[in-house]
């Protein structure tokens, strides 16, 4: 899986990296079939700067052979929370979306060949 990470408007530290990885690729990633071919790309915002408020956003996109693009947003108080938020998100619409894929694909096979 090729994974982008990106800051903007601000420097991400290896802490938020790690947090970002543990929090957000490794629960989507049981859930995907072509590893290789698959893409997620995290933005990591701080929307007003230094000004403060809850404005730091986490923006995922997911590209995934055979299926349309999955994008996520999600807004919170610290990036942290912004993280959880658009997991919880995206582990939902990933695994709706390849058990859509899977019940199509067995549609119209016998009973007792379905998996």
């Amino acid at each position: 899986m090729k994974v982008l990470m990106r800051g903007v408007h601000l420097e991400l530290s290896d802490s938020l990296r790690d947090y970002a990885t543990q929090h957000l690729v490794e629960p989507i990633s049981k859930f995907i079939d072509d590893d290789e071919a698959t893409e997620i790309e995290i933005s990591l915002v701080d929307v007003n700067g230094p000004k403060g408020g809850r404005d730091q956003e986490c923006r995922v996109n997911v590209r995934m052979p055979g299926f349309a693009g999955i994008h996520i947003t999600e807004t919170g108080e610290t990036l942290f929370q912004a993280i959880d938020l658009a997991r919880d998100r995206l582990e939902n619409t990933v695994k709706r979306t390849v058990q859509k894929r899977r019940e199509a694909s067995s549609q119209g096979l016998p009973e007792d060949v379905r998996s």
